[in-house]
């Protein structure tokens, strides 16, 4: 009986089962059908996804779900349908509807639910990206509202994603979200929300998930946000940028202990990330990218081991990465990139066996990778670029089997390219970029099947390579081998069986443009600059459909280019400069966001519609070609940058409408042309030929106008400047998406020096060498960001404006070569930064400042201004190689102007004439000339006995036979001492000094400066050989000046030494000291010069301490004091001195 009962429930089970796939399919009810249709008729469906909405069982429909049990529809999903047009309120009538996903549509008008309760049962509501956005002058506007008064009947609602959507006409969004008790998952990012977080959100107690991110909310995070994060699992405030607070409230509470997640990437959030982090057992996602976050990693961070996900990337963090980190094993990412993060890369970091994401990126990470780094075999994606890693790349590295991209540029990599690499052959990304990487490329990077970016550039890379080595990487997309020291070889046939988007070549020695290229339709950008192309430009180049970036500059193209450039429309950046390209300018292409034709040859004019193409464009230059006639009023348009025309021949005035249309220029260059004439009317009050509007350009920071032939006065109202006038206001940025080496060529403290990529920091205005007058204006002292101001070579007159001391960043001023007078300002003592000054040939007086930065300029900073006092003389060193110029006698000195160089030179010669001419003439006459001779000297031996008499007393021959003095120049008595006489080595002195002012002021006012050096430095050489010189003992030096008076004087000159018994070894026998002025004055009155002073020197020498055999006459110091000095002094040094300076 049990067995046939058991057999009769199994035939009933199988029975039943059999029922249910045999009976009818369960359809919605008529009604709910039609409401459905009633929603498709109201929307748009474009790419009719909703064919399917047609017979009478709408549980079969596409999106449509029914309740298996009553057959009512509980479900519609309609994400990312691509539907239009307004919803209609008839799917508010879906009494029995659960999940309404509408996200990722283009509905329009209003989504208000009624009042009725029809949706009480309504439990998951997704209108994230539902509306259509309409793209207006104004921005984006989103042509769909929700009312969320309208949502607070939707009490059972438990899931509510409003993202993206446009909630402006409910006030008060917190209460109304507030009053949905159930709601566990609130997703409101980029909802334009405004203010504090309203505290009606605490009544959401059954919330866990709460994201409030991309909106501008406000002010500090309130206090009694910690308790609400008592029940939330997941918490995202990110990108709120005004959103503040202290980051320190994670994990300080018990009550936070339970979130997974936590998201404050972007917000105003400050302070340290505390230790009780670690507490938080069960987080998994800590992201504080971009946020104030600040201090050091805690070693508590370690014990997070459930974290999957580090970001703390863009931030203050600094110190090194805590070996702790080591115990994350589930952390999957971690990002430290562009942070303070220093130290060396721990070896514990080969302990994340889960790890997928290591970027360190933009940190100042030193030391070698470690080859612990091969352990983590997991990961994907490897990011250690523009840090401070150095040595080799480890060979552990090609463990990493999973790796997709390696990104190691910007660092001091060293040693040659493992060829292991083939061994990643997932690799899909390589950029090796920017290091010192050697040796040769190799060809085992050709088993990197998946490779599709490939980026070598700009190392020490050497050898012969051919492109064909690459024809396995059948999907590369970029290859970068600029710049090493490569000879890329490409056969003429080879055709490659990848197709490039991005290809550079530049510095590979290659002598023609590869025919391989016109295969390339997808190629976008091509740089195959600092080549050896000699060829014209093919035609071809210029139908690539794709191009948008050319860079063939610095090569040796020849020929002309077409008339008007026909590129892509999208056409952005082409570079052609320092080529020997002629002809005619062509039309650029239209679109261009950069065009550099400069140091060519093109010659005629600057086409007048030229603005016509250039709308877009940030970046002119025109420069150093053959350009004339007149600038075009065309070629400034509104997102012009940099206009750089100098250096051609350009003529006419500056057209009055060229700045028009140029609120952004930031630099304008038009240097070296041969612009004149006067002012137009159209151009104001100003007078001369610089226009108000030039100076009204409220984004300029480098104007040089200098080399011209502009007249009339400075324009005076120079506060237009705003980003001169404001010293921490600069476009340093102004260009960050320009891929473009910017430079230009500016007067810079004395020199003309290239600047490279540093356009949009400096600050200078440069109006040298044309023909301004009048005074400098007042009001350019309110430049206070200014660095480099050259007025020189015009005919400016006036005072200097004391204002300019207000210049606070000034580092150059040069206002050479005018006709300024009055006193120097004192203010300008307040230039602190002011390393380079020259005011030389005005007409200054009045004494030189000797406060600040006057304390280290020399004479040529004064130089032609008679009237000035207080003119310091200090060495000039010739060039300081340090300041990162180069080569200095590659450098043109800014007082040598480009027309003048004839006139300096003459100036200079005939100065140097009229000194030597003049000393001459007055060492000829006393020479030759034997009464001239005598009455020179007999005056000179008057005034010598004058002041000898003055300072010492009794004539000499009055002394006793027995004075003396000591070392320190004190009389003393002793048996056998003549007096010391000083004078004749102060005339070899001083005679030497007298020829080094003379040489030197001709050189000086010449600013040859190799030669005055050298000449101050043979005089101070000069200087210290006569003071060892005069310190050796007397008995050994004195034959030697006797010799030399017998050679250089007459033969009774000798015997006249013998008959005062001054015997040949200089030994003198006869302690009387009268003698010597008299024996003195006769040779003075019948020998040369020259022998006299050899023999009174001799004379002088004896004078030795403890009876004249041992000691030393100390002609320079010891009898500095004493009269023999003084006379010395006065009738030798300064009467040669003097000579010399007339």
């Amino acid at each position: 009986m049990e067995a046939m009962f058991s057999c009769g429930r199994v035939a009933f089970a199988i029975i039943a089962i059999l029922c249910c796939f045999t009976s009818p399919a369960i359809a919605c009810p008529f009604p709910e059908r039609n409401l459905l249709l009633d929603f498709k008729a109201a929307v748009v469906d474009e790419y009719n996804i909703l064919s399917s909405w047609h017979g009478f069982n709408c549980c079969t429909w596409r999106g449509v779900s029914c309740n298996l049990r009553t057959g009512h529809v509980s479900r519609l999903d309609l994400s990312g349908y691509y539907l239009e047009g307004n919803i209609s309120s008839s799917l508010f009538q879906l009494a029995q509807l659960e999940h309404l996903d509408l996200s990722h549509n283009s509905f329009k008008g209003k989504f208000s639910p009624p009042h009725n309760r029809k949706l009480k049962t309504l439990t998951f509501l997704d209108l994230s990206f539902a509306g259509y956005v309409n793209e207006t002058s104004l921005g984006f506007v989103r042509e769909f509202y929700v009312s969320l008064e309208s949502l607070s009947n939707l009490v059972s609602l438990e899931y509510l994603s409003l993202a993206a959507v446009n909630i402006s006409e409910s006030k008060e969004w917190g209460e109304a979200v507030g009053s949905l008790p159930n709601l566990q998952k609130l997703h409101m990012s980029d909802c334009e929300l405004g203010g504090p977080i309203p505290n009606s959100l605490l009544n959401l107690t059954s919330l866990l998930h709460l994201d409030l991110s991309e909106n501008y909310l406000s002010a500090q995070i309130p206090a009694w946000f910690e308790n609400m994060t008592a029940h939330l699992l997941s918490l995202d405030l990110s990108w709120n940028d005004n959103l503040g607070g202290d980051i320190s409230f994670i994990g300080q509470r018990e009550s936070s202990l339970s979130l997974t997640s936590i998201d404050l990437s972007g917000t105003a959030m400050k302070g340290r990330i505390p230790s009780a982090v670690g507490n938080i057992s069960c987080l998994e996602h800590l992201h504080l990218r971009e946020s104030r976050t600040e201090g050091e990693i805690p070693a508590a961070v370690g014990n997070l081991l459930s974290l999957q996900t580090l970001d703390l990337s863009d931030t203050r963090i600094e110190g090194e990465i805590p070996a702790a980190v080591g115990n994350l094993l589930s952390l999957q990412t971690l990002d430290l990139s562009d942070t303070r993060i220093e130290g060396k890369i721990p070896p514990a970091i080969g302990n994340l066996s889960s790890l997928q994401i290591l970027d360190l990126s933009d940190t100042r990470i030193e030391g070698e990778i470690p080859a612990a780094i091969g352990n983590v075999s997991s990961l994907k994606s490897l990011d250690l670029s523009n840090t401070r890693i150095e040595g080799e790349i480890p060979l552990s590295i090609v463990n990493l089997s999973k790796l997709v991209s390696l990104e190691l540029s910007h660092n001091k990599l060293t040693g040659v390219i493992p060829p292991s690499l083939d061994s990643l052959s997932s690799l899909v990304s390589l950029h090796l970029y920017a290091n010192e990487l050697n040796g040769m490329i190799p060809s085992t990077i050709s088993n990197l099947v998946h490779l599709r970016s490939l980026w070598l550039d700009s190392n020490s890379l050497s050898g012969l390579i051919s492109l064909s080595v690459f024809d396995n990487l059948t999907r590369l997309n970029d290859l970068y081998l600029s710049y090493n020291h490569l000879t890329v070889n490409i056969d003429s046939t080879w055709i490659p069986q990848f197709k490039l988007s991005f290809l550079g070549l530049g510095s590979c020695n290659l002598d023609r443009i590869p025919s391989f290229l016109v295969t390339q339709y997808d190629l976008k950008v091509l740089d195959l600059s600092a080549n050896s192309i000699q060829t014209n430009i093919p035609s071809w180049i210029w139908n690539l459909p794709s191009l948008y970036s050319l860079n063939l500059s610095c090569n040796q193209l020849t020929g002309s280019l077409p008339s008007r450039l026909t590129l892509p429309m999208y056409f952005d950046y082409l570079d052609l400069h320092n080529n020997s390209l002629e002809g005619a300018l062509p039309l650029p292409p239209a679109g261009a966001y950069l065009l550099d034709l400069s140091m060519n040859q093109f010659n005629g004019s600057i086409p007048s519609h030229n603005g016509a193409y250039l709308e877009n464009a940030r970046f002119l230059s025109l420069s150093r070609n053959n350009l004339s006639g007149a600038i075009p009023d065309s070629i400034c348009t509104p997102y012009l940058q940099v206009l750089d025309l100098s250096k051609n021949t350009l003529s006419s005035v500056i057209p009055p409408h060229l700045t028009r249309n140029c609120s952004s220029l930031s630099v304008l260059d038009l240097a070296e042309n041969h612009l004149e004439g006067k002012l137009p009317a159209e151009w104001g009050k100003s007078s001369g030929s610089i226009p108000c509007q030039v100076i009204g350009l409220p984004n300029i920071q480098i104007l040089d106008l200098s080399g011209n032939h502009l007249s009339g006065a400075i324009p005076s109202n120079l506060t237009n400047l705003l980003a001169i006038v404001n010293a921490s206001q600069n476009n340093s940025n102004h260009l960050e998406d320009v891929r473009y080496t910017n430079k230009i060529t500016i007067s810079w403290k004395g020199w003309d020096v290239e600047f490279v990529k540093v356009l949009f920091i400096l600050k200078c205005i440069d109006l040298s060498n044309n023909n301004l007058s009048g005074s400098i204006p007042s009001k350019m002292g309110s430049l206070q960001g200014l660095i480099a101001l050259n007025l020189s070579r015009n005919h400016l007159s006036g005072r200097i404006p004391k204002t300019l001391g207000h210049m606070e960043q000034l580092e150059s001023l040069d206002l050479s070569l005018n006709r300024l007078n009055g006193n120097i300002p004192l203010e300008l003592e307040f230039l602190s930064y002011l390393e380079f000054l020259n005011l030389s040939y005005n007409m200054l007086d009045g004494k030189v400042p000797h406060g600040g930065q006057f304390l280290t300029f020399g004479e040529s900073s004064y130089l032609g201004n008679l009237k000035l006092s207080g003119i310091p003389f200090t060495n000039i060193s010739v060039c300081n190689n340090s300041s990162g110029y180069g080569n200095c006698t590659s450098i043109e000195r800014i007082g040598e102007a480009k027309n003048s160089d004839g006139e300096m030179i003459g100036w200079a010669v005939g100065l140097g004439l009229s000194y030597g001419l003049g000393f001459s003439v007055v060492i000829g006459v006393l020479t030759l000339n034997k009464r001239v001779r005598k009455r020179a000297f007999d005056f000179y031996d008057v005034v010598i006995l004058a002041i000898d008499g003055c300072i010492r007393g009794p004539p000499l021959e009055n002394r006793t036979q027995n004075s003396g003095f000591d070392e320190r120049g004190n009389q003393v008595e002793s048996n056998n001492t003549v007096v010391a006489d000083a004078e004749i080595m102060e005339v070899a002195v001083g005679l030497c000094y007298g020829i080094f002012v003379s040489v030197n002021n001709i050189y000086l006012r010449y600013q040859y400066l190799p030669a005055s050096f050298f000449w101050m430095v043979l005089f101070r050489v000069l200087h210290t050989f006569v003071r060892a010189f005069a310190t050796v003992p007397a008995h050994h030096i004195a034959p030697i000046l006797v010799q030399a008076g017998r050679m250089l004087g007459n033969k009774n000159c000798p015997e006249a030494v013998s008959k005062h018994n001054l015997n040949a070894n200089g030994n003198g026998t006869n302690g009387n000291g009268w003698w010597q002025r008299e024996w003195a004055h006769t040779c003075h009155t019948k020998r040369s010069t020259l022998s006299v002073c050899c023999l009174r020197v001799a004379v002088s020498f004896l004078n030795p301490k403890n009876n004249g055999t041992h000691g030393s006459a100390r002609v320079f110091g010891p009898l500095a004091k004493q009269a023999e000095w003084q006379r010395g002094a006065v009738s030798n040094v300064w009467g040669v001195v003097l000579l010399g300076q007339s």
